[in-house]
């Protein structure tokens, strides 16, 4: 811009030189011209350069300002350039920065969950090392006990049905509880949950 503002004060300035030189020997011409007839073909010379200069002094000015208007919008179409580049850079740069998080992300959660996954086998395997260690012999549960069809005592409902609500009782008088997942059941002599078969659910 400051290079652009000196080459037109220069030019300004020489046009200004041009001007006074030109008038110069117009009044040396006058001086030295004797007849008057001389003189108006001078004076209209004269206006008739004057004129030409004028033109040709609007037709520089324009001219400079078309070439400083050129020079403003390529400098706007290189700063648009370079704001773009930095935008697209800067996207790249944020895009790079989201990539990185997401795979430290899931690196950290496969860590984690490989960690939970030791963790859990370990326990299974103390679990397992206490119950080998325990060597008392259970007894098998005893598969010819059959329901003799009557309930367990009011304790062991209480116990056995915790907070599963009662729904009703049966034909023979046993209090029907609803399980959290939907199934009917009773609780027999031996103090376990009898479901009912879908066909004789309340």
């Amino acid at each position: 811009m400051k290079k652009l503002l000196s080459i037109l004060i220069v030019f300004l300035m020489s046009v200004v030189v041009m001007d006074a030189t030109a008038q110069k020997e117009k009044e040396s011409t006058k001086k030295t011209s004797g007849s008057k007839g001389k003189a108006k073909s001078d004076d209209k010379k004269d206006t008739k350069e004057k004129k030409d200069s004028a033109k040709d002094k609007a037709k520089d000015k324009k001219d400079d300002k078309d070439k400083a208007k050129d020079k403003k919008s390529d400098s706007k179409a290189k700063d648009k350039k370079e704001d773009s580049k930095d935008k697209a850079k800067d996207k790249k740069d944020d895009s790079k920065d989201k990539a990185k998080d997401k795979k430290d992300d899931s690196k950290d959660k496969a860590k984690d969950k490989a960690k939970d996954k030791k963790e859990e086998s370990k326990e299974k395997k103390d679990t397992k090392k206490a119950t080998d260690r325990d060597n008392t012999v259970k007894p098998a549960p005893n598969k010819t006990t059959k329901d003799d069809g009557k309930e367990a005592d009011s304790g062991t409902r209480k116990k056995v049905a915790g907070a599963d609500k009662q729904i009703g009782r049966d034909d023979k008088g046993r209090t029907i509880y609803e399980g959290p997942r939907g199934g009917q059941y009773y609780i027999n002599s031996n103090g376990n949950k009898t479901y009912l078969k879908a066909d004789k659910k309340m």
